[in-house]
């Protein structure tokens, strides 16, 4: 991508706007210049119609269509220019900077042209500027233009935001004047600053986007050179005048006024001292503040004993160019009064001495008739200017500064010179940086583009340079970099430089605008922008990667596009390695690639990677980089590839029906021909994957591959395999690299590979030349056989046909004492699938596979022996020597080969039942159990009690009923004790063992309703992991896991309270006990513990907010919780009493684990735990219980462990194995506080009691647990069962109340208690009565008083 002079628009009808502007120019046209008003200042509907019709005459560049022969922007070869191509170099031009709108003026002659769109068929470029409006101008007969600048204004719309809202020509005339004109002539103010006139217009602007500016000034101002002024008008002030000078002329043209008040401007003015002569100035705006230079000027100028202030005042800098200083800077302190208000003063004092003499002369010598006469004939007044004098120069006296252009980062400049020169300033220093000659008449012009570079965004600017007096422009990096760039151009063109961008842009922030800052306009009119990318602004080497990366990103686009074409020419530009392996990566990536496209990148990049032999010698590939080699061997990896893919494509698509059988039972006989026989298990191998395969097929049973298969793009192809390996393979003799699969695809792709791989009609042409495909393609044959046996149970006869076609012998034959490394990594694959059937059967054919090339081998052996000793009697040994060599039974003929495909073949012929119950569903469950797959290296890594722990998961994500799971498990441990009774009193009947089946009579009828399956596979299971599977061995996982889940979201109490359930239906006393401690010291102990610190802090159960936060569940399921721990604790206890006398367990492992190394069983965990101490129990039970009975009844003001002495609160929460014993001197306080507490929880819960409380319905829990944990206390029993006699009666439950009057000892002290209760009745009574005066007249008045006492 290189730098374009692209055309953007085109000037309508050049001939007639240069025929009006410069008559002179023109054969027949007038050398005079129109008076003033005698032209119209609006074009006629005559003129407009004229202009339409003509316009479809003309050629896109504006002019008239020639006749013939190319319309080219050629150079014109003679010396003198033809009478049209000077009128730009004449005349005054200004462009707006978004290229909407131009003014062109000569002497007293002014035409602005707008933007039109064209539609043009055959054209590309449909806009055009056309004259909308065309007169003279001045305020003279000898007024002519000098300056012109387009100023487009920021519309503040919401629905335009961003664009301009209109443009204002700002017109500068000898006289001094300064007109502005709207769009269509008509003229909202104008001002003379001083007489003389006006070199310069320019205006500065807030940039837009973040830019490396000079400093961080967002001010905006117009800027108006003089011979020896320079006026500054302030950009927020012009902004808000000229909107308003608008509003009011739109308004006066609407009620047909003609008087406008026009405010006026603000604005500074600054005397130019020292100045020999200037041509043209800049504004960089406020500089930041330096206080070295400032102290340094300070003491150059005023000496070393002046006092310096050590505030630097912040300045605003102007530039001049000319001659007497070459190029001067001038530094305007900011935040001092205005220099114009002293002027002002001075004005009005000088008024009104005027008046004074006027009104004097008049009254004395009569002329008051004639002062309106000569006030029509005063000038304006004008303001003297401030001097400014230079801070520092650049001195040259021959020399004179022409013109002035300031880059848009404020930093640089480029100034031109009457000797030709081009110089590049710093602005900030001073200095001049860099001269380029032989430019004279020069326009110059500044670009800055923005790109990444690095990681971050950066701007950068371009120097344009126009010579035309040679014709060329040219594009240069400024400080020290070479040209980039030169197009050959007219000669009499003009390079238009905008370095301003939209009036208003601070008030409104976030603006975007496009704008084009450098235009350039040839003679007949055509305009075009100058495009330089980023990558031009680097140098050496890093220029060729930033134009690799700009292409890259072109790549891209293209890639996005689906253009194979023009993305194979951007990657043909492409030089570097670096962005080469780049391209590459994307096409890979990319989703549109396909395999002309490959093939065509292949093309361009192989030749200069990978030349031919002859080439090497003679270029010498090894000169190349690590890197680049790296590349060519990643392109031959890809052409490989390709070569496979294309010739699987031809396969697909000359692919007809199977000529193989079409019955499923192919994978049968084939398992069973290939694998050889096994006494052990001949019989019995075929009906269970018969049974498995059944389960997993469909109905369909013909080989169908999917249509998906022959769709198999490209990229997805290319994307499966890692060619991108990061060393390189130095032998290349067979030209053929070794290519590995991806291990990281997913399954369903892998599925697709596989169909696309095997997916083909079967016969020997077709198999010959997909093993010569497949040799030619480097693939790894270990990731092939992988992919082989995961697409489905036909996956056996593909490995089959894999094996025999391209399995070379000499690869995996070793001597029998050793193991061959490549079935040893196949080994590896099948151990760690998890898809077991396919792994089986995959196993087999390998086995049967090697043991026939053995076979051979030995045969070969054999046979060479015996022409040696030319012994033809050895020859019927050797049939029988081979007959025994194939026998797997004979020891003599297995290897260790052999031995390792058994036990592979044993391990997942285990698997096989457990993956068939994990896969499995139940009907009426609520089908919420995530998939458990699992494999032969799963169950060898995660140890003896991986198998229980996945039976476990599934029972709990089945949904199952946990009551329906014990009854499940208990009644699988009754078959198989009875089928071992069975097996060791008949050892020959092997009928009777066949009986003990579950069938549908054995189930229990609650498992029926569960799912008739469940208990089928899981005795498949039971018969291969017989421990694993046992009863208290998956209640046990069960209970573990349910806990575990229950720590991770505490709200859901359901799980703690089965896993206890689950616990309690655990036979074996030594598992119960262990599994308990385990779930106390793992989790419950830490959770009780918060809750006992929590609970002891606020004295109350803690709301809803502190339980969430440091216990994790909230308030109202604290309760169910630490039942569910009472319960728990109460197994320990009860497991410890009763493991004194039951015997320890010893628990064997299943025999898939036999000779195998690893972690053991959680149930081999809890028969290896410790005994507890059961005081030390008892001790926690006693807590938990008063947590328990505080937050069932909502107590208040209670704190858990002041219900313990010093004593018992040191041993809490320790580990239960502790030694401890119950016993000693309890403080009375303490004492007290339980009885108290005690006699609280019997009050709440009597009164928790319903009113119809019946005799038959007894006490509640809570009583029954206080009335225990007073035992436990020593707490004086009488005293509890009284108090909730009390209570009872008091509370109107007698029957309750009688039934506890047996347990009191002591029945006078109830009596007087009770006699309290009975005088509380009568007095109720007594006052409800309506005769209750008679009653108290005929009772004593002791009793009357202490009834009513009570």
């Amino acid at each position: 991508m290189s730098c374009l002079l692209d055309q953007i628009a085109a000037i309508g009808n050049t001939t007639e706007v240069v025929q009006w502007l410069c008559p002179h120019l023109t054969p027949s046209g007038s050398q005079g210049s129109p008076s003033i008003g005698s032209t119209s200042s609006q074009l006629t509907a005559s003129e407009w119609n004229e202009e339409w019709e003509d316009w479809g005459d003309m050629d896109p560049g504006g002019g008239p269509k020639p006749e013939g022969g190319d319309n080219s922007t050629a150079t014109h070869s003679s010396s003198s220019p033809q009478p049209e191509t000077s009128w730009l170099a004449e005349c005054y031009i200004a462009a707006s900077p978004t290229s909407d709108l131009m003014a062109v003026g000569f002497k007293n002659r002014l035409a602005i042209l707008s933007r039109r769109w064209e539609s043009y068929a055959e054209e590309e470029n449909k806009m055009r500027l056309v004259v909308t409006w065309r007169g003279t101008v001045g305020y003279g007969a000898s007024d002519e233009i000098n300056a012109i600048l387009c100023l487009p204004l920021l519309s503040q719309k919401q629905s335009s935001t961003g664009g301009p809202d209109w443009t204002c020509v700002i017109v500068g005339f000898t006289s001094g004047y300064v007109a502005m004109y709207t769009e269509c002539g008509l003229v909202l103010l104008s001002q003379i600053f001083e007489e003389g006139p006006v070199l310069s217009l320019k205006c500065r602007t807030m940039t837009d986007g973040s830019r490396a500016v000079l400093s961080q000034d967002t001010s905006e101002e117009l800027i108006i050179l003089y011979p020896r002024s320079i006026t500054t008008i302030d950009g927020f002030s012009l902004f808000q005048t000229l909107r308003g000078c608008r509003n009011q002329v739109a308004k006066a043209a609407a009620s047909g006024g003609e008087n406008v008040s026009v405010p006026p401007l603000g604005y500074k003015k600054w005397g130019l001292v020292d100045q020999g002569m200037v041509m043209d100035c800049a504004g960089p705006g406020v500089t930041p503040p330096y206080l070295y230079d400032h102290l340094a000027q300070t003491s150059l100028a005023k000496g070393f004993n002046h006092m310096v202030s050590s505030g630097v005042p912040a300045s605003s800098l102007l530039l001049t160019v000319g001659r007497i200083p070459f190029i001067g800077f001038l530094y305007a302190q900011e935040g001092s009064a205005p220099p114009f208000v002293a002027d002002v003063a001075l004005l009005y004092a000088s008024k009104l001495k005027d008046a004074l003499v006027s009104a004097a002369s008049g009254w004395l010598f009569g002329r008051g008739k004639n002062r309106e006469a000569e006030k029509s004939k005063e000038k304006p007044k004008i303001e003297p200017a401030t001097p400014l004098p230079y801070k520092w120069s650049v001195p040259d006296k021959r020399r004179t500064g022409l013109s002035l252009s300031l880059a848009p980062g404020r930093r640089l400049a480029a100034v031109t010179d009457d000797f030709g020169r081009v110089t590049l300033i710093d602005v900030q220093r001073g200095v001049a940086l860099r001269m380029w000659k032989g430019y004279r008449d020069a326009d110059c012009g500044w670009l800055e583009v923005e790109g990444e570079w690095g990681g971050m965004k950066r701007q950068v600017a371009f120097l344009l340079i126009y010579a035309p007096r040679r014709g060329l422009l040219e594009v240069w990096t400024p400080q020290q970099g070479p040209r980039v760039a030169a197009f050959n151009v007219p000669k009499h063109a003009r390079l238009l430089y905008t370095p301003h961008t939209l009036l208003g842009v601070n008030s409104v922030r976030g603006v975007r605008c496009k704008v084009f800052p450098v235009l350039f306009v040839t003679p007949d009119g055509q305009i075009s922008e100058v495009i330089v990318p980023f990558h031009m602004a680097l140098g050496g080497k890093t220029s060729k990667r930033a134009r690799d990366l700009h292409l890259l990103k072109t790549l891209k686009s293209h890639l996005r596009n689906n253009n194979e074409e023009e993305v194979l020419k951007t990657v043909s530009e492409i030089k570097t390695s670096g962005v080469r392996k780049q391209a590459v990566q994307a096409l890979i990536l990319s989703q549109h690639l396909t395999s002309s496209l490959l093939q065509g990148l292949l093309d361009i990049f192989l030749p200069v990677y990978c030349p031919d032999a002859e080439e090497e010698k003679e270029d010498g590939v090894q000169s190349q980089d690590h890197e680049s080699r790296l590349l060519g061997q990643q392109l031959l990896r890809l052409k490989q590839l390709l070569q496979l893919y294309m010739v699987l494509v031809e396969l697909h698509t000359s692919r007809e029906a199977s000529p193989d059988p079409d019955d499923e039972t192919l994978v049968l006989v084939t398992t069973s021909k290939t694998s050889g026989s096994d006494a052990s298990g001949n019989q019995s191998v075929p009906v269970n994957l018969e049974h498995y395969a059944n389960s997993k097929t469909t109905n369909s049973k013909k080989v169908r591959f999917s249509d998906s298969s022959v769709n198999f793009s490209i990229g997805s192809f290319i994307r499966c395999w890692d060619v991108t390996v990061g060393s390189l393979v130095k032998d290349l003799a067979n030209k053929t690299l070794p290519v590995n699969m991806k291990e990281d695809i997913q399954q369903e792709k892998r599925l697709r590979l596989g169909e696309f791989l095997y997916g083909w009609a079967w016969h020997s042409e077709s198999m010959k030349k997909f093993s010569q495909a497949i040799e030619e393609s480097g693939s790894n044959l270990e990731s092939l056989l992988h992919v082989a046996y995961t697409i489905g149970p036909f996956a056996a006869v593909l490995t089959q046909y894999l094996k025999h076609v391209f399995l070379p012998g000499e690869k995996v034959l070793c001597d029998i004492s050793q193991l061959s490394p490549w079935w040893s990594s196949v080994r590896d694959k099948l151990v760690a699938s998890t898809q077991p059937y396919q792994a089986y059967i995959a196993s087999l054919l390998c086995r049967g596979v090697h043991a026939n090339l053995e076979a051979r081998l030995h045969s070969t052996v054999t046979e060479n022996a015996l022409h040696f000793k030319k012994d033809i009697i050895q020859t019927n040994a050797e049939d029988d020597t081979d007959h025994k060599y194939l026998s797997l039974n004979d020891w003599e003929g297995l290897s260790m080969e052999m031995v390792e495909w058994n036990l592979v073949i044993g391990q997942l012929e285990c698997l096989l039942p457990l993956n068939q119950f994990l896969s499995l569903v139940p009907e009426n469950g609520p089908q919420r159990q995530p998939k458990l797959e699992v494999s032969v290296k799963d169950l060898l890594d995660k140890g003896k009690g991986y198998v229980a722990e996945l039976v476990a998961n599934w029972f709990i994500g089945s949904g199952m009923d946990h009551e329906c799971v014990v009854q499940l498990v208990r009644k699988q441990d009754e078959l198989r004790r009875l089928e071992k009774e069975e097996l060791e009193k008949m050892d020959d009947d092997s009928e009777q063992t066949d009986q003990m089946e579950v069938t549908s009579d054995s189930v229990p009828n609650d498992l029926k309703q569960v799912d008739g399956k469940i208990a089928e596979f899981l005795k498949n299971v039971s018969k291969k992991f017989p421990n694993s599977v046992a009863a208290d061995s998956v209640l046990t996982n069960m209970s573990w896991e349910l806990v575990a889940a229950w720590n991770k979201a505490r709200d859901d109490t359901n799980l703690i309270s089965q896993a206890v359930k689950l616990v309690g239906s655990i036979r074996n006393s030594h598992i119960r006990h262990g599994v308990s401690l385990m779930l106390w010291e793992t989790w419950v102990s830490q959770f009780v513990q918060l809750t006992t610190s929590l609970m002891d802090k606020v004295g109350r159960i803690p709301k809803d907010r502190l339980c969430r936060r440091d216990l994790g569940l909230g308030e109202h399921n604290l309760a169910p919780v630490l039942q569910a721990v009472l319960t728990l604790l109460e197994q320990i206890m009860e497991a410890n009493v009763v493991c004194e006398v039951e015997k320890p367990l010893v628990i064997p492992a299943d025999s898939f684990w036999s000779g195998q190394e690893g972690s053991p069983a959680l149930v081999e965990l809890t028969v290896m735990q410790k005994m507890t101490c059961y005081d030390l129990v008892y001790q926690h039970y006693q807590l938990v219980s008063v947590l328990y009975l505080v937050t069932q009844h909502g107590l208040k003001s209670v704190r858990p462990l002041t219900y313990f002495d010093g004593k018992d609160r040191s041993v809490l929460f320790k580990p239960l194995t502790t030694s401890w014993t119950i016993g000693g001197h309890t403080d009375p306080t303490v004492i007290k506080a339980r009885l108290a507490l005690l006699c609280r929880v019997i009050t709440a819960a009597v009164s928790s009691l319903p009113d119809t409380t019946e005799y038959n319905q007894g006490d509640s829990l809570s009583i029954r647990q206080a009335i225990d944990l007073g035992r436990a206390w020593g707490t004086s029993l009488d005293v509890l069962h009284r108090h909730h006699i009390c209570e009872l009666y008091t509370s109107g439950l007698d029957k309750l109340a009688e039934e506890e009057l047996p347990t009191i000892s002591d029945a006078t002290l109830l009596g007087s208690q009770l006699v309290l209760i009975a005088g509380q009745r009568l007095n109720y009574q007594l006052e409800n009565s309506p005769r209750t005066a008679h009653h108290l007249a005929l009772t004593s008045p002791t009793i009357t008083e202490w009834i009513k006492s009570v």
